[in-house]
């Protein structure tokens, strides 16, 4: 009884641990994001249109976020998932548009 015990506050607290985790990857990568994208502009492998447009999608990104935080306090993970996958997009779409061959 005792092992089972310990098991599952083990399980609880590294689940606790682990959220905050999980959550500021999201953040991170949106951060990323955001630096490739100035990057971009900085060297001139973004027009200014490119960037307009990649800037609008991070921000709305970066509402939504928040909006699925201010819910219920967290990501869960149907949230985590759907986040992932526009922040993959999202990431395809500025290399893309930096490997494009256009200047400004």
């Amino acid at each position: 009884m005792k092992r089972n015990g310990l098991g599952m506050l083990a399980a609880v607290l590294g689940l606790t641990v682990a959220l905050p985790a999980v959550a500021a990857e999201a953040d991170r990568r949106q951060v990323n994001q955001q630096q490739r994208i100035k990057q971009g502009v900085k060297s001139g492998e973004l027009t200014g249109r490119e960037a307009v447009r990649l800037e609008r999608q991070h921000r709305s990104l970066q509402r939504e976020i928040r909006q699925d935080r201010r819910d219920d306090g967290h990501l869960d993970a149907a949230e985590r998932a759907r986040i992932d996958a526009k922040q993959d997009a999202l990431s395809r779409r500025i290399a893309r548009q930096k490997h494009d061959g256009q200047s400004r």
